[in-house]
């Protein structure tokens, strides 16, 4: 099999190929770009593009490098849009990349032997990366499912994702943009607001509290005005009829 491996510092037009082609960013910060969308690339990410697909790149940091390997790697990677991945923390994606990259001159079944390693190595990222997506998505769903409980749990729940507490807390946030914590107020907070504006006046904001997960209506008050902005109190009466 041929593979065309190269190594750019400056910006690429739109192009595309007739295989598939794998980009790992190694140095400064940039923006790859497709017709349907644009992903912010830093060191540390891998970019898996299928056949066919539109694409670019441009440098946001002066000093700006990734690693381009080209090849049929249809019997591996079943793709239809491309696929964002995170490298370890050994960073061992971009060192087999480097490792492709100064050995692209040597014999092909050397260099057949080095893709083969990164590829499986890529795979393994990707279903590990499904795995955590998988967990934090349970988790999510968890939470908007029970928030009324007020004997809800979280870090009960971090931890049976398989995954360390600290890990998935922070892998949480990372996806997410919030932390658990912000799903539930939040949750909780909107199910408020979707009783006072359903029952008016003939529910009483101490049973929204209680109905919506907590035990202390003052707390309830404090976390009801930071998400919208007013107290329960005020709110009822702007939506009251």
């Amino acid at each position: 099999m041929k593979y065309l491996i190269n190594l750019i510092k400056t910006t690429s037009l739109p192009h595309k190929h007739k295989n598939f082609e794998i980009i790992v960013y190694t140095k400064g910060r940039g923006i790859f770009s497709t017709n349907e969308k644009e992903i912010e690339t830093a060191p540390g990410k891998i970019i898996i593009i299928p056949p066919g697909t539109m694409h670019s790149s441009t440098n946001i940091d002066e000093i700006y490098e990734r690693i381009y390997i080209n090849g049929e790697f249809n019997y591996i990677f079943n793709l239809k849009t491309p696929a964002v991945i995170a490298d370890n923390s050994n960073s061992e994606g971009a060192a087999l990349a480097r490792m492709i990259y100064n050995n692209r001159f040597s014999e092909s079944e050397y260099i057949s032997t080095l893709i083969s390693a990164f590829t499986h190595f890529l795979l393994d990222r990707m279903n590990f990366e499904n795995e955590l997506l998988s967990a934090i998505t349970n988790i999510t769903e968890k939470i908007t499912n029970d928030f009324c409980d007020n004997n809800i749990d979280l870090s009960a729940l971090l931890k049976k994702s398989g995954y360390s507490e600290d890990y998935i807390r922070a892998q949480f946030k990372k996806i997410t943009g919030k932390t658990p914590t912000e799903i539930l107020t939040q949750s909780r907070i909107s199910h408020a607001c979707y009783l006072i504006s359903a029952y008016g006046n003939s529910i009483s904001l101490m049973t929204v509290s209680e109905k919506c997960g907590y035990t202390d209506y003052i707390y309830f008050s404090r976390m009801f005005k930071r998400i919208v902005g007013v107290s329960p109190r005020k709110y009822m009466q702007e939506v009251a009829f």
